[in-house]
């Protein structure tokens, strides 16, 4: 190990100094047989180690034997260091092409790309949390899990998109569905802050005109720790309603999920509250349950029809129509952020502006 860190040691030297360059070629030929698993050159790596106990030679000789100890676990300390952050770093670079963020968890604390989104693998416990616990299969296994779906995922960012290829079953359409004009589809969660500004966006530009708009949403942790407690609730209703008035013939051309969806995310309280706020830090369940209760009432229904939609919310169908919708996600959209935007023959990740939007085909 020792050959091997002296060669990054003398290649950073070597850098701001030319009187380490003659050692660099040295230090390469040791570092290069190291690697290809044959012995290092004894004599570069000797005068090394001899470089470095030579003061403590001169000034406590019976020292010499533990320090010459102490240089070779110092040497694969450096060495396990090196390689851990060689792997950071490549991981980071690896989820940066993929998924437009070096970061899964929270894709806005990745400081090289710009996404703005809700990270979708906030439930799963780290590397180092699952250390920490004593669980190291589980480390190490969900460590290879997101590398295996990360390379799984790298045809995605080379390909054409078709948004129709992941239209849900019964799906709505904002403002319903026009013949002739191409789909777009968002991929979002009710309590998350990134597709308010998204659906705001589409408020604010040209893109509704232009596209039929559908969803799939995906309600963050959803069967752990919601991400956002309220959202696997508000999931349940938008689907409950979208299932039955697509059942039913009703509503396709003002579908009352999307008036729901518009009010949870760019709607505000009499006291001046973002509705999306309110749901997310302020409403118990029974609060926000009658707050959906009132906009469907507001969207016109009758207390019979209200009731109706809230005990098929909390059936095993709506449920399972969820669960599919967040298959579709996870296994072939394979976005680890919300929201995210399938248009014009391109997976958008994070919300987008509205000029971004307008430039969309």
């Amino acid at each position: 190990m020792l050959c091997i860190v002296a060669f990054f040691v003398v290649l950073v030297l070597s850098a701001v100094s030319a009187k380490y360059r003659k050692l660099l070629g040295r230090a390469w030929g040791c570092f290069s047989r190291r690697v290809t698993f044959r012995p290092c050159d004894s004599a570069f790596r000797e005068e090394i180690k001899d470089s470095l106990l030579a003061p403590v030679a001169l000034r406590s000789p019976r020292l010499v034997g533990p320090a010459s100890v102490g240089i070779e676990v110092v040497a694969w300390v450096m060495m396990a260091s090196l390689v851990i952050s060689l792997y950071i770093v490549a991981r980071s670079m690896l989820y940066l092409g993929v998924y437009g963020t070096c970061d899964k968890v929270d894709p806005v604390a990745c400081s090289l790309s710009s996404t703005q989104g809700c990270g979708i693998g906030a439930a799963q416990p780290t590397f180092t949390q699952s250390l920490l616990r004593g669980d190291v299969v589980a480390a190490f296994g969900n460590e290879a899990t997101d590398i295996a779906d990360a390379v799984a995922a790298i045809p995605g960012a080379f390909r054409t998109w078709d948004a129709t290829d992941y239209v849900i079953p019964a799906a709505s359409y904002d403002g319903g569905f026009r013949e002739g004009l191409p789909t777009a589809l968002e991929v979002i969660d009710p309590g998350c802050q990134f597709c308010a500004k998204l659906v705001g966006a589409v408020e604010g530009s040209q893109f509704a005109e232009k596209h039929n708009i559908t969803y799939i949403v995906y309600p963050i942790g959803k069967g752990l720790v919601p991400r956002f407690q309220h959202s696997p609730l508000v999931a349940q209703y938008l689907t409950a309603v979208r299932l039955l008035e697509t059942e039913r013939g009703v509503n396709a051309a003002n579908p009352t999920d999307w008036f729901i969806l518009k009010q949870m995310f760019t709607g505000v309280r009499p006291d001046g509250t973002g509705w999306q706020v309110w749901f997310n830090e302020t409403a118990s369940e029974p609060e926000a349950e009658a707050q959906l209760h009132a906009w469907l009432a507001e969207a016109g229904y009758e207390a019979a029809a209200v009731a109706e939609v809230a005990e098929f919310a909390a059936s095993d169908e709506v449920d399972e129509a969820i669960v599919a919708g967040m298959r579709v996600v996870d296994d072939e959209i394979r976005t680890v952020t919300i929201p995210s935007l399938v248009a014009g023959g391109k997976l958008y990740k994070g919300a987008i502006e509205a000029d971004a939007l307008d430039r969309i085909g």
